[in-house]
């Protein structure tokens, strides 16, 4: 019963597609074009570059306090010993906080600096869509599909790039 209802179900859906005006889209190519895309990844790369040169500077710190505690742990007292362990352990805590805070601040970054291109792309795919009468775009980066006629369908890649007024 669950066997004719699937298939019945994929039949009917397949009928659907057949009759249906499609089209695709690279919408990465899309955002790639945008001239704002280069100023947000520039800007992603300064950040990242900033968050690395830091992270730089504590290892630097790090191996040096390490590099002065090997060199003198034998002459030191048993509690500075300690306390100089103690001392870079914490260093190093603290280093791979500040690494998965920035791994974290940095995803946010590309997030909340991207969204506002990602929001114009579709929002211009939206448009192209209503306005060529398509009954559904997909997105050919993402190939969420299992295959695509692409003979049936129409790229639809320089509409949007031309709602958007690239050339």
């Amino acid at each position: 019963m669950k066997k004719t209802l699937l298939t019945l179900l994929a039949l009917v859906s397949l009928t659907a597609a057949a009759q249906s005006k499609f089209g695709y889209v690279s919408f990465s190519e899309v955002m790639k074009a945008l001239p704002e895309y280069p100023v947000v990844e520039k800007d992603l790369g300064n950040l990242q570059a900033n968050c690395e040169k830091e992270i730089a500077l504590a290892e630097k710190d790090i191996n040096q306090r390490y590099s002065e505690y090997i060199d003198g742990q034998e002459s030191f007292p048993q509690i500075i010993r300690v306390k100089r362990q103690k001392e870079l352990q914490e260093l190093m805590e603290k280093s791979l906080t500040f690494k998965q805070e920035a791994t974290k601040t940095l995803r946010d970054a590309r997030e909340e600096m991207m969204q506002p291109l990602r929001n114009k792309v579709s929002e211009a795919i939206q448009k192209v869509c209503e306005e060529g009468g398509y009954d559904f775009i997909v997105d050919t980066d993402k190939q969420a599909y299992l295959a695509i006629n692409k003979k049936n369908g129409f790229d639809v890649t320089a509409s949007v790039k031309k709602q958007l007024g690239i050339e």
